[in-house]
């Protein structure tokens, strides 16, 4: 049985991270164990760090301001190496966990950069729950790159409007 899958959609700044907060309380309630990562941006939304739900430990991954080595994606430069290291801590844990988690599968997945190598992972992981934030513009797309049929996706709108 291959992992069931549970995407959270919503526009840009509509509250997909946040969404995930009263999933995870519900999920330490019932003592699940869980991986993956949350992006945790600043009030401003110029800085973004990976959290490894797993370890707790975090990782700056964006910033509008270069990064060491980081290459250039829209108004963000981006840490690879901290992209790595968060595949590495996801796929590390998938064998302990119940329920990973994707905060967020996007353009860079798509492209088979970020999350992608540890998402694909979990995807094929039996047993797994597998919960992501997507953005709507993005559904389509995220299913084809991974080649996810519509039909074994859950799909809950979430957000706010301002």
């Amino acid at each position: 049985m291959q992992a069931s899958i549970t995407f959270y959609a919503a526009e840009r700044d509509q509250g997909k991270t946040t969404s995930l907060f009263p999933l995870i309380q519900q999920l330490a309630i019932q003592k699940k164990r869980v991986c993956g990562v949350l992006a945790l941006a600043n009030p401003e939304k110029t800085v973004y760090r990976l959290k490894d739900l797993f370890s707790q430990e975090e990782r700056l991954a964006l910033c509008e301001q270069p990064i060491g080595q980081g290459k250039r994606i829209g108004r963000f430069y981006l840490d690879e190496q901290a992209f790595d290291w968060a595949n590495a801590q996801i796929i590390r844990n998938l064998e302990y966990s119940q329920v990973a988690i994707f905060d967020e599968i996007g353009r860079l997945e798509i492209a088979g950069e970020g999350l992608a190598r540890s998402f694909r992972k979990a995807l094929d992981t039996p047993g797994l729950q597998v919960f992501a934030t997507v953005r709507i513009p993005f559904i389509e797309a995220v299913l084809n790159s991974f080649s996810i049929p519509k039909e074994r996706v859950e799909i809950k709108y979430v957000g706010y409007k301002e």
